[in-house]
């Protein structure tokens, strides 16, 4: 097997075992929103982002797998040496799967496979932040995904 096929099959497994999705649940789209870190700084982080995405319009916030997911927001965040306070963010975009059935066709490798995977697999953001306030922190990362990730989600929605 070859390495990209594995790392392809590695992150549909995750993307699809942790976040099942189905499209839009109602008119609400659906954010995971998934942290891990340095201790304290984790449920803070994790509830100033929930409040701060939950004001954005027609969106709701998961903190457990559920169905009905369209985005998962994975945030590793940890306090730096420099008394900054930074963050890792990762937005995925998620499919509803049972429009995806990776096969082989007759004649076709794994990089058909591949490239299959590669349009269904949508990475919308990812980015590394620092500051020296939480607060300032997750402002700056509720902006990022509602400028670069969710302002394209509503565009694609009133088209």
């Amino acid at each position: 097997m070859s390495r990209k096929f594995a790392i392809a099959l590695f992150i549909l497994t995750v993307h699809t075992a942790h976040a099942p999705a189905e499209g839009i649940t109602g008119h609400n789209v659906v954010v995971l929103l998934r942290l891990i870190g340095n201790g304290a700084l984790v449920p803070q982080m994790r509830s100033c982002l929930a409040s701060k995405l939950l004001q954005m319009p027609d969106i709701e916030v998961a903190l457990a797998p559920r169905s009905g997911v369209r985005f998962v927001v994975d945030v590793i965040v940890a306090k730096a040496a420099a008394r900054k306070v930074s963050a890792s963010l990762v937005v995925a975009e998620t499919f509803p799967i049972e429009q995806f059935r990776p096969r082989f066709k007759e004649g076709e490798d794994s990089d058909a496979l591949i490239a299959s995977i590669d349009y269904y697999t949508l990475l919308r953001l990812h980015e590394v932040m620092a500051d020296r306030s939480r607060q300032t922190l997750c402002a700056r990362i509720a902006a990022e995904i509602g400028d670069k990730v969710l302002s394209k989600e509503y565009t694609e929605r009133n088209d």
